[in-house]
């Protein structure tokens, strides 16, 4: 048996609407969740240009980071930023340069 070419029997505006449809599956391709090393280098990266920003613009600007990086970032709390910028600050990988973090 020989391959049908089905473009002969499909109306041409479904067959436009089926491809379209196929291509918005496609695009929609998860993004994935960021792990803990990616929210480390986020946070090492956000206090470089963190030097006059206030500690409450902090975690979103983690979030901007990691976004622009192309995660999902639904699921990455607030707390989760600040705990891993204390353990950062306290093993000494970087400096408290929000000043937040008491001994």
């Amino acid at each position: 048996m020989s391959e049908r070419d089905w473009s002969e029997y499909i109306p041409e505006d479904v067959l436009e609407e089926i491809m379209a449809e196929e291509k918005k599956r496609i695009k929609k391709e998860k993004a994935k969740y960021p792990s803990t090393k990616d929210v480390v280098e986020a946070i090492i990266e956000a206090t470089k240009m963190a030097k006059t920003i206030h500690p409450n613009d902090f975690p979103s600007l983690v979030l901007k980071i990691l976004e622009d990086r192309g995660y999902d970032v639904r699921h990455i709390t607030v707390k989760r930023i600040w705990r891993t910028y204390e353990m950062l600050v306290r093993k000494g990988i970087i400096s408290d340069v929000l000043h937040v973090v008491k001994y």
